[in-house]
């Protein structure tokens, strides 16, 4: 959980089909927002329990938004999809890293800190970022499905 809560940010991301990612967009739901890189292997580990997860989810209450850090943007993400069959999640391309940075000297102004890859951050109804987890999870078990109905059951 963060304290002192922040805005998520509004920098747009292109979509792995061409439509922007814009996280204001998608105020009134509790966004799952998960970076990630196909050079990752925590990452390709923790893909397919997102993808299972978006798959399952009410989208009207919620939204898993995986975002790819990968350089060669679409060129390395489209394949890598298609050979893991991850067909469900909203995919967003970020090779400059203006949505979520590992970068401490290079940061783009409202960017997401990026300590390690994947990390995912929790972004409640308001739009506000109020939490984030590091490292590969189990997204579609029991026990993350609890912590997601937290924040999804707050008014």
């Amino acid at each position: 959980m963060l304290r002192p809560i922040d805005p998520a940010p509004s920098t747009k991301v292109q979509g792995i089909g061409g439509a922007p990612v814009d996280l204001t967009q998608l105020r009134g739901r509790v966004v799952l927002l998960n970076f990630w890189a196909s050079w990752c292997l925590p990452c390709v580990y923790e893909m397919p329990s997102l993808d299972r997860l978006a798959a399952t989810a009410d989208a009207s209450r919620i939204r898993i938004v995986a975002i790819a850090i990968d350089r060669d943007g679409a060129a390395t993400v489209m394949p890598f999809l298609r050979e893991h069959g991850l067909t469900h999640l909203s995919i967003g391309l970020d090779p400059s890293q203006r949505l979520g940075s590992l970068s401490t000297d290079h940061v783009t102004v409202g960017a997401l800190p990026l300590w390690g890859l994947p990390i995912t951050y929790i972004i409640d109804k308001h739009g506000d970022v109020v939490g984030y987890i590091t490292g590969a999870a189990e997204w579609d078990s029991q026990k993350a499905r609890a912590f997601l109905d937290y924040f999804i059951n707050e008014s």
